[in-house]
């Protein structure tokens, strides 16, 4: 008895190695921690518009990334690289679609609309270092979309526990359109002070990642007469499926867009410094019918234009 007890666990032993069960298989430990490093975590959710691509998203901030070591370093000048952002699985699992680790945080799921890195970065021996940061659209350039003032993290001194940055969730596109209209004949010269340059007439803003819109005046894009020395910007011309700015949408109510006229490279900015409007009307369009909106500028950071939706 004991003889044939002794064969049938010999024989299990085997089997568990046939079947790759035994305990010399790899352990899947997806992209390995770098010796010495803190992890840090990041990810934002487009969940609710899914309009974000692999290589669209960037994490900004005072960091350059080494994609290779998945690491970063400290920059004060915000020069770059930054950290992509992916929807491929945790970091520390291999994808079984493409047999590669994921980059996301550990727990993530691929392919959820949620995108985000975990990053790397040396534990500081002498002083904590503190990095910031924010969200840019890099299929727009340099597209700044991050909520709010900037974010930050602390990395300690000898640190070893996992950092997990806040990130942020995009808001649900609105219906609201919004049209920006600026009488040439009555911007602010300064008193006379200022002779602008109107050879192009353009409007930056929050609602499309602060790239620059040409304004129209030729009866096209919502413009209601052409060569009439009045400019034009619809939202709804550029922005929605389909359009330029398809990574945005529409407003909604609590909206508060922010936005700049640039004229030939030059901000439009009253005597103060200031982004100024004047000359500028604003509506929105809740239904049929467009109706004024107020012009304000932001109360505290850029002071930039802008008017909240009701």
């Amino acid at each position: 008895m004991k003889r044939n007890l002794i064969i049938l666990a010999a024989a299990a032993s085997l089997t568990l190695a046939a079947c790759g069960g035994g305990s010399s298989d790899p352990v899947d430990v997806g992209f390995p921690q770098p010796a010495g490093t803190v992890a840090i975590n990041f990810s934002v959710d487009d969940s609710v518009n899914r309009v974000f691509a692999a290589g669209d998203l960037q994490w900004k901030g005072s960091m350059i990334y080494d994609a290779a070591t998945r690491k970063i370093t400290e920059d004060a000048t915000w020069g770059g690289p930054f950290a992509p952002l992916y929807d491929d699985g945790p970091w520390n699992v291999t994808n079984a679609t493409t047999g590669q680790p994921g980059h996301e945080p550990a727990g993530a799921t691929a392919g959820d609309n949620k995108w985000g890195v975990t990053i790397f970065m040396n534990a500081p021996a002498a002083a904590p270092v503190t990095i910031s940061y924010g969200l840019i659209d890099h299929k727009f350039g340099d597209g700044w979309i991050w909520k709010g003032a900037n974010g930050s993290f602390v990395v300690p001194v000898a640190g070893t526990t996992p950092i997990t940055a806040a990130g942020m969730a995009f808001d649900p596109f609105g219906a609201i359109d919004f049209r920006l209209v600026l009488d040439t004949a009555a911007i602010d010269t300064q008193g006379g002070a200022v002779s602008w340059d109107l050879t192009t007439v353009k409007v930056k803003g929050s609602a499309w990642a602060w790239n620059e819109i040409t304004m129209v005046d030729d009866g096209t894009k919502g413009d209601a007469v052409a060569a009439d020395g009045k400019y034009t910007f619809v939202l709804s011309e550029w922005a929605g499926a389909g359009k330029t700015y398809n990574h945005t949408g529409l407003l909604k109510s609590g909206d508060e867009p922010a936005f700049v006229y640039v004229f030939s490279g030059v901000e439009y900015r009253d005597a103060g410094g200031l982004p100024t409007a004047a000359g500028a009307s604003a509506s929105i369009k809740p239904a049929a019918a467009w109706v004024d909106a107020a012009i304000s500028n932001q109360p505290a950071g850029d002071k930039n234009n802008i008017i909240t939706v009701p």
